[in-house]
């Protein structure tokens, strides 16, 4: 393992977590409360000092599947860390475990908050907590595009919607990719900001909601997300469902770039429309449009930030299936995603046709991509969600030696695997303290496959196995 050339990628990712610790160092400043500052400018000099220090380790070295996966890995772990200073040290007195959660929690974009009422913590704090989603979201796009969709892993099927084929390696495209993500991420985020400006929230409002919709968390500043009429709802929702679409819309609208094609993208957009108005035809007696566009876009974005309860099982499972879709390729949601699904429709029909008309010629593409379809790829996306299910069972397992209904149970351990904050899908109220320690681990961990897919963990256990 090239421990060097890991520990000099990974300090990049410092940079985004410094740039927020310098955010919350000047509005601690100018909102005159500097009681905690020194909370940030401690996050500040372990984020600045990672990143110095890392790259005394640069190598001319060439990272191997293995190397990427566990950078893949570490990041996941490592960040966290770094995050959890302003909560270990604040005036909350929080234990080193308590941080920890609240801190991966947010920065895999989950939500899952030890905080009963997140109103009642300081402004910087909240701000800091929904800086963690955002920062999580930006380390999850550059691992999806440079790792596990790259040529020597190729976890994600990212080439049905690529109009070129990238051939360098991991090393020679990582500050092209870094940076193009950055200024792809940041020029979505202040589109973001600017829809939200339509709304009647005030300001530290639509600021924590941005980074939460464009990184697709569960955190906001309140328990609930309280509109006030359906203008609000609609441009809210609007903006959950831009999460859901590829990352590089803007890129390409604003350098001209024509790597990608956004097929995926449209019929998602048709699909969340198609959904939202048949739902509201099958229960118009107790919904509207605007309740119903929002639900299901915080559900395929898989944020599910709260809303409010619904009473209806119907209803809220159909919501909690739209969690399983997960968005497109290059989104922060992190479900099974909506191309597998695709995917698997595809294989369906395309075996009906042989059965029907066993010499007929078939077109294996998908979305008017001219690469092929290939066999890999089944296997990789059918090896994944064999898993989910494997995973999906034992959670429920582990979660049913708790104090839990049968419903929290198995909403609790889907939601989890597919990074959904469960607040809208569960009839009763469900805090972090109603769990026991099995549980907290347990969906800790679910979340955190939910990024990195157990076929990564699987394959680096295979590697040190079986050498």
């Amino acid at each position: 393992m090239n421990v060097r050339v890991i520990f000099y990628y990974l300090g990049w990712f410092a940079t985004p977590i410094a740039a927020l610790s310098l955010f919350l160092i000047i509005f601690t400043y100018f909102a005159g409360n500097t009681k905690q500052i020194h909370l940030y400018y401690f996050a500040l000099l372990a984020s600045s000092s990672f990143f110095f220090f890392s790259h005394f380790f640069k190598s001319d070295k060439i990272l191997n599947k293995i190397d990427l996966l566990i950078f893949t890995l570490l990041g996941f772990i490592a960040y966290p860390l770094i995050i959890t200073i302003p909560y270990y040290l604040s005036y909350y007195q929080l234990n080193f475990y308590l941080a920890y959660y609240e801190s991966f929690s947010g920065f895999l974009g989950y939500g899952f908050s030890i905080f009963k009422d997140p109103a009642s913590l300081n402004d910087s704090l909240l701000l800091w907590r929904s800086g963690s989603q955002w920062v999580g979201g930006f380390y999850y796009l550059f691992i999806i595009i440079s790792v596990l969709s790259s040529l020597k892993i190729n976890f994600l099927p990212t080439k049905y919607i690529s109009n070129q084929v990238n051939s360098l390696n991991f090393e020679n495209r990582f500050l092209d990719n870094f940076y193009n993500i950055l200024y792809a991420y940041i020029i979505f985020s202040l589109f973001v900001l600017l829809l939200l400006n339509l709304t009647n929230l005030n300001f530290f409002e639509k600021l924590n909601l941005m980074m939460t919709i464009v990184s697709s968390g569960g955190f906001y500043i309140k328990e609930h997300l309280l509109l006030s009429n359906k203008i609000d709802s609609i441009v809210i929702a609007s903006c959950f469902l831009l999460s859901s679409l590829n990352i590089f819309i803007f890129h390409q609208i604003f350098k001209k770039d024509k790597n990608f094609n956004f097929n995926e993208d449209f019929k998602l957009i048709i699909f969340v429309l198609a959904i939202s108005f048949l739902l509201l035809v099958i229960f118009s007696h107790r919904n509207n449009f605007h309740d119903i566009f929002l639900l299901v876009t915080t559900s395929i974005s898989t944020s599910g930030i709260a809303i409010g309860k619904y009473s209806d099982s119907y209803f809220v499972n159909i919501f909690l299936l739209l969690t399983f879709i997960g968005g497109s390729i290059y989104s922060t949601g992190a479900g099974f995603k909506f191309l597998r699904i695709v995917f698997f429709i595809k294989k369906f029909l395309i075996e009906i046709v042989r059965l029907i008309s066993p010499s007929a010629i078939i077109k294996k593409t998908i979305f008017n991509n001219s690469e092929t379809i290939k066999n890999s790829d089944y296997y990789i996306s059918s090896l994944i969600f064999v898993f989910y299910v494997v995973f999906l069972l034992i959670a429920i397992l582990l979660l049913s030696f708790d104090n839990l209904t049968f419903e929290q149970v198995y909403k609790l351990a889907f939601l989890s695997l597919n990074n959904t904050l469960p607040s809208n899908y569960i009839k009763t109220n469900l805090s972090f303290y109603d769990l026991s320690y099995v549980s907290h681990f347990s969906i800790l961990f679910l979340v955190f496959l939910s990024k990195i897919h157990f076929i990564t963990i699987l394959v680096i256990i295979k590697k040190v196995l079986w050498k």
